[in-house]
């Protein structure tokens, strides 16, 4: 979940003495003009105490904005959270409005709670306060300051010392009572401009990061790629204590984070279901081992509904699976957890395993505490073979690894003491494809076609997905959005397809296509852009502002062959060059073909990667331009004389 500092209210006046501020503000509008405003403070203090003998950690956040602009109002609102592991106290906001050489001081008193929600998930547990600032205007300043507590330090939050504005002054402290000792992880620092040091103060040791003057976000947070790839911020983490001659260890090693996590798996007791079992038996019965856990993983897949649900200790205990199947729904982990029972049931082994998807960038030996992962499969281990057990992923096929896994490590519980890592392959540039093979003919002005076209792999999840629960009526309608061909007046008006929802098949759709007015008469000539799919057109790259890397959620390839019939009475007058453009990562290949009663274009589209950054973005628009001038290409048919 991504949380930022955002913005009822109203407020106290007192005033302070400007101290200079005015000297801060030229300073900064001159040097940060081209920005709104400056967060002129960014500071996060940690405290690792003992108190009555107690492990104790609380975190004051401070936030310091100066708005150097008269685009204010964009920082009115604000906001933070804290979840079931947390509790918020010493909270405090107020805006500083510059009156000549003086500030006056605006306190909001005003604070309204409610729970969070995330769009990808059923529920979870997270609080949002929100309020806004008073009579923010050009010159003021926003603070906010409020710190968390702990109830389990197993849980801290990271810490950035990046934001979407220059931060002109950003440090991060830990005050570390003596019985205590901590880890600490700094990420994306190869700049060298965060700073480290660390001292010691009678019964306390300090550790401080800071950074002075740095630039705001290079890059824009993407669905796949979060600002915790490239932005610098730190993670702390207790690692043990000795309060009172009594050891205690916590995080520190990928053995640590695992011993935690399987206290709670072996928390889950199954009841003996009668009809529980029954049904395990009537969908694998003869069945080779394999052949049961496929046929397991199917009926979970269509048959228990997906609904996550993270509250407290909950988001890591995962419910028994025979208390899923009665309820017939569950989250990752209660998902996880029926497949592991059903194969149990039959003799099978599975196992718990735990994996974060792909906005997640770290592996567990980078940081083995429980950020570095955020969903629950089941595993299979067929021989040498690893086969992930996800069902969340609807129409996913039994062996394939999801999309949003790929390159990911999977942390795979084989008993109480013992694990695995399993390193999730990327699935080849073959496995997932489009062909769409086409028939053109015109009528007038008009152009209609007949497609046959072929969808398998991860694209075929992605049509079966954008179909699901389309009524019968609505097909067409929806197919015209998904093919998007020519321009906005195309239309699906006839299709049928087959094994969209069937597992380990390719999907087919025929179907029947017009496009009102797309072809251009000219006297005795007809003019005709041939290339009806001009996917990734506005995808050029404008490295002036803020960008996202480029995102690919899987390797793929797109194939689209078009076959003009001239119309009686013409003859072909011209046809546009090919071109191609190759790098290991993308890449395309378009060609024309020429016959008596036909002209064929074909045009493959290859997408390699993953991730795309800035390294190969001259690459990337350079295709992108080149692709944009074939997409203007037309043929020219000319009346026979």
């Amino acid at each position: 979940m991504k949380h930022l500092f955002f913005t009822s209210v109203i407020c106290l006046f007192t005033f302070f003495a400007f101290s200079g501020q005015n000297n801060d503000f030229e300073y900064l509008k001159d040097k940060y003009g081209e920005y709104n405003a400056v967060i002129t403070r960014l500071e996060y203090d940690f405290k690792f105490d003992v108190i009555d003998g107690k492990l104790q950690v609380s975190q004051t956040d401070v936030q310091e904005i100066m708005i150097l602009n008269d685009h204010a109002k964009m920082f009115t609102n604000d906001y933070f959270f804290y979840g079931a592991f947390t509790s918020v106290s010493n909270k405090e906001a107020y805006s500083l409005i510059p009156e000549g050489n003086k500030y006056r001081k605006i306190e909001v008193e005003n604070f309204k709670e409610s729970h969070d929600r995330d769009g990808s998930v059923f529920y979870d547990d997270t609080k949002t306060i929100r309020f806004s600032y008073p009579s923010v205007q050009k010159g003021a300043k926003t603070f906010l300051s409020y710190t968390v507590d702990y109830k389990n330090p197993r849980f801290l939050r990271k810490s950035f010392l990046q934001s979407y504005l220059p931060v002109i002054n950003g440090r991060i402290t830990a005050k570390v009572h003596k019985d205590i000792k901590i880890g600490y992880k700094l990420f994306n620092n190869e700049s060298g401009k965060v700073h480290f040091k660390q001292y010691q103060k009678g019964k306390y040791n300090y550790y401080e990061w800071d950074v002075v003057e740095n630039e705001p976000f290079q890059y824009a947070a993407g669905k796949r790629y979060s600002i915790s790839y490239y932005s610098p911020h730190v993670a702390l983490y207790v690692d043990e204590t000795n309060i009172n001659g009594s050891k205690e260890n916590y995080f520190g090693e990928v053995s640590d984070l695992y011993h935690f996590y399987s206290g709670f798996i072996q928390q889950v007791k199954n009841e003996d279901l009668t009809e529980f079992q029954q049904l395990v038996d009537g969908i694998t019965q003869g069945l080779s081992d394999n052949e049961k856990v496929k046929a397991i993983y199917y009926w979970v897949q269509q048959n228990i509904k997906y609904l996550a649900y993270e509250q407290g200790y909950m988001g890591f205990l995962p419910s028994a699976g025979s208390e899923v199947f009665k309820k017939r729904f569950g989250d990752c982990k209660g998902m996880s957890s029926i497949i592991k029972e059903m194969m149990r049931l039959t003799g099978v082994e599975g196992y718990f395993s735990w994996v974060g998807t792909r906005d997640i960038p770290y592996t567990y030996e980078e940081l083995p505490l429980p950020s570095v992962d955020n969903h629950m499969i089941a595993t299979y281990l067929d021989g040498d073979s690893v086969v992930l057990l996800d069902a969340t992923v609807k129409y996913l096929d039994y062996g394939v690894y999801p999309d949003h896994l790929q390159g990911k490590e999977v942390l795979i519980s084989l008993d109480s003491d013992h694990y695995r890592l399993f390193k999730v392959p990327v699935a080849p540039v073959e496995y997932s494809s489009v062909v769409d093979s086409i028939s053109l003919r015109i009528e007038g002005n008009s152009l209609h076609g007949e497609g046959h076209r072929m969808h398998k792999g991860y694209n075929k999840i992605e049509l079966a997905r954008a179909l699901t629960e389309v009524k019968e009526k609505d097909i067409e309608k929806r197919l015209s959005q998904i093919f998007n061909k020519g321009n906005n007046k195309f239309m699906v008006d006839s299709c049928s397809i087959s094994d969209l929802f069937e597992h380990d098949k390719k999907a087919k759709v025929n179907y029947g296509f017009s496009l009102p007015d797309y072809c251009r008469q000219l006297a005795d000539e007809i003019y005709l852009n041939m290339d009806l799919d001009k996917n990734y057109k506005e995808m050029k790259i404008d490295t002036s502002s803020l960008y996202a890397p480029i995102e690919n959620d899987f390797y793929f390839t797109e194939r689209f062959i078009y076959s003009l019939e001239i119309p009686d009475g013409y003859r072909i007058d011209y046809v546009p060059e090919g071109g191609s453009f190759n790098t290991p990562e993308f890449g395309y290949k378009i060609t024309y073909t020429k016959k008596e009663d036909k002209v064929i274009m074909e045009k493959l589209i290859r997408f390699e990667f993953l991730l795309l950054k800035e390294d190969k973005f001259e690459q990337w628009n350079k295709m992108i331009k080149q692709l944009n001038k074939h997409y203007r290409s037309t043929v020219a048919l000319k009346k026979i004389q």
